[in-house]
């Protein structure tokens, strides 16, 4: 069952270039037979291609396992003028001490240089790559043994034909074909229509947005008073230094602000001006209550801690 399982694998990569080099022989017998530790093969699909399209690059390694550690293998290939779609695709199959490591690319070439060359009937492009270099390498990275796997030639045609490279070189190709004429763009809603809403849309939008800053800006100015305020009477001026004099216990300043009102206070309300002229000449400090009364019986609103009206 393992020579079958050997044989299949040697034979699936009898297509490709195996490396030509001497490999220290191993002792004890190889699984791969020849006391070689492992084998090296290289492949391009397909070897013959048209121009932009993409091919496939190999490199696989056939290896005992009781020789080769899979993680000790190097693998560096490069394809100019070809580049790789991306970094290569790493595949394992093992069947006993037998291994296969596979490294694939997918190449692609876009450039002039992969250009097939138009001489003739020759409308082909062969490349030869160089070979791929495979390497085991001990566990400390100090390098053992490496060999060389070769790719056979890649050719690239043309996508063009022989007939058609002929008519270019003559300048008789004709490329106009019968066309099916375009029909007129048709809309929805006329673009002019479109536009003007559009603007109509910004505007409002722009109002309303100014409207929300407005509305917002005006929460941070200072209220303004509910109504206009008059100035100050001079019995008013009087009862607010009466209650700020109070405020600031002056005896002497709240009896000359008694006097004050006592002369300020019209003549219809004698018997206040009375009253107010006793409470300032009076033994004990004017009491506040019995200024209070005074000032609300003339009708007069001030503010109790003496600070003038806003």
């Amino acid at each position: 069952m393992k020579r079958a399982i050997v044989a299949a694998m040697l034979a699936a990569l009898a297509v490709a270039a195996p490396a030509a080099a001497t490999l220290p022989p191993v002792h004890g017998g190889s699984a791969i037979g020849r006391n070689l530790p492992l084998k090296v093969y290289a492949s391009l699909s397909p070897p013959t291609h048209l121009f932009g399209t993409a091919i496939t690059a190999r490199v696989a390694v056939v290896a005992d396992r009781k020789f080769v550690a899979p993680a000790n293998l190097r693998v560096r290939a490069h394809f100019p003028p070809y580049q790789p779609v991306g970094p290569p695709t790493v595949t394992q199959a093992a069947s006993g001490r037998l291994l296969q490591m596979t490294w694939t690319w997918t190449l692609r070439c876009l450039t002039v240089q992969c250009v097939p060359v138009m001489r003739h009937s020759d409308i082909s492009h062969i490349f030869h790559f160089s070979p791929a270099r495979v390497s085991y390498v001990s566990p400390t990275g100090k390098l053992r043994y490496y060999l060389n796997a070769r790719f056979q030639p890649v050719v690239v045609h043309s996508q063009l034909s022989p007939a058609v490279v002929k008519a270019l070189e003559a300048h008789t190709i004709n490329w106009q074909d019968p066309l099916t004429p375009v029909p007129a763009a048709q809309y929805r809603m006329s673009p002019d229509l479109a536009f003007w809403l559009a603007v109509a849309l910004a505007v409002v939008l722009g109002a309303a947005g100014l409207a929300l800053a407005i509305r917002w800006a005006l929460q941070f100015r200072p209220q303004a008073s509910a109504r206009a305020t008059l100035p100050a009477s001079s019995l008013e001026r009087a009862l607010t230094l009466f209650f700020w004099a109070r405020a600031h216990d002056d005896e002497t300043l709240q009896r000359k602000a008694l006097e004050r009102v006592a002369d300020e206070l019209p003549f219809d309300v004698h018997h206040l001006s009375e009253t107010a002229r006793e409470l300032a000449w009076s033994p004990e400090a004017p009491d506040e209550e019995d200024v209070q009364v005074i000032s609300d019986s003339a009708g007069i609103h001030h503010r109790r801690n003496g600070e003038p009206k806003t």
